[in-house]
C-alpha cells in the first residue's frame, strides 16, 4: 500500500473533554483488553520487524538485524560453530533469516522476533557450497555435491524428504519458485529438473551454461548462450522464448523482476545493463554505466522501479530507473575490490560488504541516492554490536549473557525518571554498561546475583567490591562474569556495589552503584517494556513490567491509567506478570502507573505513553493509477492507520478528472483475530479518473495526483499514454555493399514504450507487400529508432514515396509520416 514518508504522517485532531475519551475507552474502544485477552495477550508486534534485514560478517563470524529506519544494528547473533572468517551467506525470510555456513556445510534459521538461533543442519561437506532455497512456504536444503536436496521444516531445518537431484547445479542454476516447486540445471549435462508432486527432467531445453531466475515468483530460464529466456512452469516450457540482448556466453548477473515480466543483466563485457521485457520479446533497453571490460559487477538487488548494480572494482553502486532506462545514481558505498551485497526489505535497501565492518542504508533524499552507513562491530576492538545468546564465544559478550532490550523504559517515581548508576572508562578501553541485581532490593542472607553488561572485557582483571554503609568492605571477588552473594547483616541497609574492569593495556572502567537490602522480599518495579512505543490512535500496545525484587513470591498487580491527571477508568485487570494491552481513540499523553503489592509492602512506579494520529490516505492494493489502456480507470482509496472515519481528498491536474473530488472513508471494525486485539482494515471506497486533457508526457508522471487528508498528503504516480511522436522524419538510403545492395529505412520515434512498438512502412501506390506493410525492428543505435533493411523483392521502383506509421501496445497510432523515395533506388 502506498504510504507518505514517515515525517508528514502524523495529522492532529482537537481532543475532546476527558469525560469524552472516557465514555469512548469504555464503549467505543477499552482502554485495557485484559477481560478479552486475559494472561495470553501477545508481547509483541509484527510491525516491529519491518524495515529490518540480516546481514553477515563472515570475518567475525556473526549476523546482524540492521533497522533500516533508525540505521542501527538491532541485535547480532553468533553464528554455531563458526570462527572467524566462515564464508556465511545470508537468506532473508520475512522478520527471520536462513544462514549458510558454507565453511562448515552447514544452515541454520535466526528468529527474527526473538533472535533465537536454531540448531544447525548439516547440509554437505565442509566447503561444499550448501544453499537455502525458499519459496511459496517450502524451504529446500540443497547439496551441490552429492547431488541432492533435502525439503525441511522451515521452522527447525529438520529433513522431511531427501531428493535426489541427478544433477550438480553450479552458480544461478537453483530457484524455488512461488508455487514451492524446485528447479535445477545440471551444470554438466545441461538438463532441466523439477519437483513437486513428482521429479520432471528435461533434456535439450537447458545448456550447462544456462541459469535460473526468478520473475514475479516465477521460474525463468536464461540461455545466456544464445541470448534468450523463456518461462517455466508446472509443465516445462511456457510460451516461446524471447530475446534477453546478452552477448553470446556473457558472464552477465541476472536479476528476475519481482514487480514485472523482467530480467535485468549487468553485462561486464561492455559495461551495460539491460532491460529485457519476457512478454513482448523487447531487449532493445541497454543502459551505459561503465567501460567496457572494467567492471566486476555483483548480485543484483531490486526496490521498485529501481534496480541496484555494485561494482565491486570501484565499490560504487549503480541505481538504474527501470521505467527511464537510464541511470539514477553512482553511489560510493565501500573500499574498491570489497564484496558488496544488496538487499531489499520491506521498501528499505541495504547493503553490506562482507570484507569490513560497514554495512549501511541506501536512501532516496530529494532525488538523490545517498548510503547511511551502519557499523556492525568496531573495526579497532573486534567487539560486536548489539550482541545477544551465542555463549561464551559470542562476540563482545561478558560472559554473563545479557541482552539490551529495544524498547525498556526506567520507571518514573515521584515526577523522576530512575538514575543509571554512574560509570567511568577510558577511550578505547572496556565498558560497563550496567550491572543488574536479582533480588533488587537483595534480602538479608539469601543468594543475590549480580548480572553485568560489559563490553570489551576479553582478558580483563575483574574486581567485584560490596562495602556496608560503615565504609567496610564485607565482600569482593574477581570472578569474571555474574558471581553470586550472600550478605550477612541484620538490619536494613543500603550497600554499595562496584565493579572494576581493567584490560591488559591498564584501559580501566568502573561502575558504582547502591544495593538495598532488606529482610524479607520486597516489590521493586525495575523497568517498563512498550512493545510498540509510538503507537497510532486505535493501535494496541503491550506494556510489560519488570519486577525485580520478590523472586517469584506471590504479589498483587494493579495497573491504572490517567490523561492530564484524570483517572481512566477501565474494566479488568490482567493477571500478574502480564501485559497490560492499551488502546486509546484520541492523542494525548497517558500516564500508565503500575502498583505491586506484597503484606504490607509495595512499589509503585509509572511510564508515559504518547499516543498520535498516523492515519494516511492511500490506494488500495496498487502503488499507481493507471490510465493507459483507454484513459479511465477505477481505483479504490482506503485510509491506513486510521482509528476514525475520515474525508480523503483527490488534487487533480487540469488534465485529470474525477466525479468523486472527496472520499469518505470508514475506519473497520476494530475485532480479535487470533487472540491479537487489532483493528480491520478500512474498507476500499472506488473512484473513477479519466483524462480529460493532454497529459504533459507519456508514461510515468510521478505524483499527478495528490491523495489529501488534513495536513497529510501523498503523491500518488500516474501512468499516462499518449501516441508515439516523432523525434525526425523516416529517412532512406541507397543500396549499398554493407545492405547486400538493398535500400535501408530508419524511423526515430519518441515513446515511453519506444523499444516496443509496431512500425510499419508501406510503399504508397504499389500493391502486394506483407499485410499491413514491412515490420521495422528497433535499431542498435539508440532507444526509439526503428530500421528496416528493404528485402529483395521489394518493388521500390515503382514507388514515388513512402509511408511509416508506429502503434504502441495500448493501440495508440502516431501521425503517418509520408516522404519520397528519393534516391533509395539509385
Amino acid at each position: 500500500m502506498l504510504r507518505d514518508s514517515p515525517t508528514t504522517r502524523r495529522r492532529h485532531r482537537r481532543r475532546p473533554a476527558v469525560g469524552g475519551v472516557v465514555a469512548c475507552a469504555l464503549v467505543a474502544a477499552p482502554l485495557a483488553l485484559a477481560a478479552q485477552l486475559g494472561a495470553d495477550a501477545p508481547a509483541s508486534r509484527q510491525e516491529q520487524v519491518g524495515g529490518r534485514a540480516w546481514v553477515a560478517s563472515p570475518e567475525q563470524g556473526t549476523v546482524s538485524l540492521i533497522d533500516g529506519a533508525s540505521h542501527e544494528v538491532v541485535a547480532t547473533v553468533v553464528a554455531p560453530g563458526a570462527l572467524a572468517g566462515d564464508d556465511l551467506a545470508v537468506t532473508q525470510a520475512g522478520s527471520s533469516a536462513y544462514v549458510v555456513d558454507r565453511t562448515l556445510g552447514t544452515a541454520f534459521r535466526v528468529d527474527g522476533a526473538t533472535f533465537d538461533v536454531g540448531e544447525p543442519a548439516a547440509v554437505a561437506a565442509p566447503g561444499g557450497r550448501p544453499q537455502v532455497l525458499e519459496g511459496g512456504g517450502a524451504v529446500y536444503l540443497v547439496d551441490p555435491v552429492r547431488r541432492t536436496a533435502t525439503h525441511a521444516d522451515p521452522e527447525t531445518l529438520e529433513p522431511r524428504l531427501e531428493l535426489s537431484l541427478a544433477a550438480e547445479p553450479g552458480e544461478g542454476q537453483s530457484v524455488v519458485d512461488s508455487d514451492g516447486r524446485l528447479w535445477v540445471v545440471d551444470a554438466t549435462t545441461g538438463s532441466l529438473t523439477w519437483f513437486d508432486d513428482a521429479k520432471h527432467v528435461i533434456d535439450g531445453l537447458a545448456t550447462t551454461e544456462s541459469r535460473l531466475v526468478l520473475v514475479e515468483g516465477r521460474a525463468v530460464l536464461v540461455d545466456v548462450t544464445a541470448g534468450r529466456a523463456v518461462e517455466l512452469g508446472p509443465d516445462g516450457q511456457e510460451g516461446g522464448w524471447s530475446c534477453t540482448g546478452l552477448p553470446p556466453g556473457s558472464a552477465a548477473r541476472l536479476l528476475g523482476s519481482l514487480t514485472s515480466g523482467h530480467v535485468y543483466a549487468a553485462v561486464p563485457d561492455d559495461g551495460t545493463f539491460v532491460i529485457s521485457a519476457l512478454d513482448r520479446d523487447d531487449c532493445s533497453t541497454a543502459v551505459p554505466l561503465a567501460e567496457p571490460g572494467t567492471a566486476d559487477f555483483g548480485p543484483l538487488a531490486q526496490d521498485g522501479r529501481y534496480v541496484f548494480v555494485p561494482d565491486r572494482t570501484t565499490g560504487h553502486t549503480f541505481v538504474v530507473d527501470t521505467v527511464r532506462g537510464e541511470q539514477a545514481a553512482d553511489v560510493p558505498l565501500t573500499r574498491p575490490g570489497n564484496r558488496v551485497e544488496l538487499t531489499t526489505k520491506d521498501g528499505i535497501v541495504f547493503y553490506n560488504d562482507l570484507d569490513s565492518e560497514v554495512a549501511g542504508v541506501l536512501t532516496l533524499d530529494e532525488g538523490a541516492w545517498t548510503g547511511t552507513p551502519v557499523e556492525k562491530y568496531d573495526a579497532a576492538t573486534d567487539e560486536g554490536v548489539a550482541v545477544v545468546g551465542g555463549g561464551d564465544d559470542a562476540t563482545g559478550a561478558s560472559g554473563a549473557g545479557t541482552t539490551a532490550e529495544a524498547a525498556t523504559f526506567a520507571p518514573v517515581r515521584d515526577g523522576r525518571t530512575a538514575p543509571d548508576a554512574p560509570t567511568s572508562s577510558v577511550s578505547g578501553g572496556p565498558t560497563i554498561t550496567r550491572v543488574d541485581v536479582r533480588p533488587d532490593p537483595a534480602v538479608l542472607g539469601s543468594p543475590v546475583t549480580l548480572t553485568p553488561l560489559v563490553r570489551g572485557a576479553a582478558g580483563a582483571r575483574w574486581e567485584w567490591s560490596v562495602t556496608g554503609p560503615d565504609g567496610t568492605v564485607v565482600w569482593s571477588s574477581q570472578e569474571a562474569g555474574a558471581p553470586t552473594v550472600t550478605l550477612r547483616g541484620v538490619e536494613p541497609s543500603t550497600y554499595e556495589l562496584t565493579l572494576v574492569v581493567t584490560d591488559a593495556d591498564g584501559r580501566r572502567s568502573t561502575l558504582s552503584r547502591p544495593l538495598d537490602a532488606v529482610l524479607v522480599p520486597t516489590p521493586r518495579i525495575a523497568s517498563f517494556s512498550i512493545d510498540n512505543p509510538t503507537p497510532g490512535l486505535g493501535e494496541v500496545t503491550n506494556i510489560s513490567a519488570d519486577e525485580s525484587g520478590l523472586s517469584g513470591a506471590d504479589a498483587t498487580w494493579q495497573w491504572e491509567v490517567s490523561l492530564d491527571g484524570i483517572p481512566l477508568p477501565f474494566p479488568g485487570q490482567p493477571a500478574p506478570g502480564a501485559p497490560l494491552p492499551l488502546q486509546f481513540p484520541f492523542e494525548g499523553v497517558y500516564t500508565v502507573a503500575l502498583t505491586i503489592t506484597r503484606g504490607e509492602l509495595s512499589d509503585t512506579a509509572s511510564v508515559p505513553v504518547t499516543y498520535a494520529d498516523q492515519c494516511v490516505p492511500a490506494l488500495a492494493n496498487r502503488r499507481f493509477v493507471d490510465l493507459r489502456e483507454d484513459g479511465t480507470a477505477t481505483v479504490d482509496i482506503t485510509a491506513d492507520d486510521c482509528f476514525v472515519d475520515a474525508t480523503v481528498a483527490l488534487e487533480l491536474p487540469p488534465w485529470l478528472s474525477s466525479s468523486t473530488p472527496t472520499v469518505d472513508v470508514t475506519a473497520g471494525p476494530t475485532e480479535v483475530v487470533e487472540d491479537r486485539f487489532r483493528s480491520a482494515d478500512a474498507t476500499p471506497v472506488p473512484v473513477d479518473l479519466s483524462v480529460v486533457g493532454s497529459p504533459p508526457s507519456d508514461g510515468v508522471l510521478p505524483g499527478a495526483m495528490t491523495l489529501v487528508l488534513g495536513d497529510v498528503r501523498v503523491p500518488v504516480d500516474v501512468r499516462v499514454n499518449l501516441p508515439p511522436a516523432w523525434t525526425a522524419d523516416p529517412t532512406c538510403t541507397a543500396p549499398d555493399a554493407a545492405s547486400g545492395d538493398r535500400p535501408r529505412f530508419r524511423a526515430e520515434l519518441a515513446d515511453a514504450d519506444a523499444g516496443a512498438l509496431d512500425v510499419r512502412l508501406t510503399l504508397d501506390g504499389v500493391p502486394g507487400g506483407p499485410d499491413g506493410g514491412y515490420r521495422m525492428l528497433p535499431g542498435p543505435s539508440g532507444r526509439g529508432v526503428y530500421e528496416l533493411t528493404g528485402p529483395e523483392q521489394m518493388p521500390l521502383g515503382d514507388a514515388t514515396t513512402f509511408s511509416v506509421r508506429a502503434t504502441d501496445r495500448f493501440g495508440s497510432v502516431s501521425e503517418v509520416r509520408t516522404v519520397p523515395v528519393g534516391g533509395c533506388a539509385a
